[in-house]
């Protein structure tokens, strides 16, 4: 079986900004938005990281929920959540008490480009396109992306930032997050320390489209129950439901979904033995915590969004109309056939290999 190894295509990254520059006492990362996308830039921004002086301190600005995911990376020195949807002046006045010399806005959108344009911090590194060009002193060109015709990872768009740094490797790898969740809380949650844990991630905020079927989740569980084996159905507090159902199917279980905060989400899949995920923010923390297992794909593309980090097998029944990106079947003859097209029976028998992997 062959593992999964995302594409970033060959190094094609080029310095621009000044010899000379002044970091003053840092550098301001304005992430991504979305837990997944997140996930997909930690190569990039610990290049980053790799290229300032050594005296000189990472500081992150991201949403709020994402707030704690970043402190868990010891390379970064600080994190500013933001209060609201937009820097609030409270906000960018904790970022000119940080003194940075440069900027680096990763999302490409106009609303991240206008959060770091006043505050302050006279190198700001970005892509153009999205009216953002006049926020920016140092731009790469606006990344196109057209559904289905990708060729590379999307990492490779913030490598390319990172190239801009003056960072030239060109790789997935950095320095992991340290998490610890204490014995007491494992036994409070209800889960069995003793035994090996399978992590069930069913929910997908993105849509069903990339929802594999809560039945073949509860055929997965029940074959790793059977063993006599711990599984952990994990999810947002939206995804309960969802959740609910894989344990009833299965006739067991422990449904964490909505009871964790995301550090203790974190250890929890670095800690397990195997996953099974949609294409989801909970398929790309498994990976940035080392994790392993199998990752079912619908309508999204793996060469895309596929996990960094682990060990794992993607399973993609690409039919003629994948990946057409769409959060909901547009075409009823095929009701989802990317998805229902995977097995449960496929992915328990990637499982056993990749137990041993």
């Amino acid at each position: 079986m062959d593992l999964y190894s995302p594409d970033i295509g060959a190094p094609d990254s080029k310095k621009i900004i000044p010899e000379n520059i002044d970091w003053k006492e840092g550098v301001l990362v304005r992430s991504t938005n979305w837990l997944g996308d997140a996930c997909m830039t930690l190569p990039a921004v610990f290049k980053i990281k790799e290229q300032m002086p050594k005296e000189a301190k990472l500081n992150i600005m991201c949403p709020a929920n994402l707030k704690s995911f970043w402190e868990t990376f010891p390379w970064v020195n600080s994190v500013i959540g933001l209060s609201g949807k937009r820097a609030s002046k409270d906000d960018k006045q904790k970022v000119k008490k940080l003194n940075c010399g440069v900027a680096v806005v990763l999302p490409n959108s106009f609303g991240s480009g206008l959060d770091i344009s006043s505050c302050g911090i006279p190198v700001r590194v970005g892509r153009g396109g999205c009216m953002r060009s006049m926020l920016l002193t140092h731009k790469l060109p606006k990344w196109k992306r057209i559904a289905g015709k990708d060729k590379h990872h999307q990492l490779r768009e913030y490598l390319q930032l990172a190239g801009a740094m003056g960072n030239n490797e060109w790789n997935d790898s950095y320095e992991p997050a340290k998490t610890e969740v204490s014995s007491d809380r494992i036994q409070e949650l209800g889960i069995d320390e003793a035994k090996k844990w399978l992590v069930l991630a069913p929910g997908a905020k993105f849509g069903p489209a990339k929802q594999w079927p809560v039945e073949y989740y509860g055929a997965v569980a029940k074959w790793w129950l059977d063993l006599g084996e711990e599984v952990i159905i994990i999810g947002t507090p939206d995804e309960t439901e969802v959740a609910e159902s894989v344990k009833t199917s299965a006739g067991g279980g422990v449904n964490l979904a909505g009871k964790t905060n995301l550090q203790e989400l974190m250890f929890l899949l670095g800690k397990a033995a195997l996953a099974v995920v949609n294409d989801s923010g909970a398929m790309h923390l498994s990976a940035a915590m080392g994790g392993k297992g199998v990752a079912v794909f619908g309508s999204t593309d793996p060469r895309a969004t596929g996990p960094l980090g682990g060990k794992w097998k993607i399973i993609w029944n690409r039919i003629d109309c994948s990946p057409c990106l769409k959060k909901v079947c547009e075409i009823p003859e095929k009701d989802y056939d990317c998805l229902k097209g995977v097995k449960p029976n496929q992915v328990i028998e990637a499982l056993k290999v990749l137990e041993h992997a």
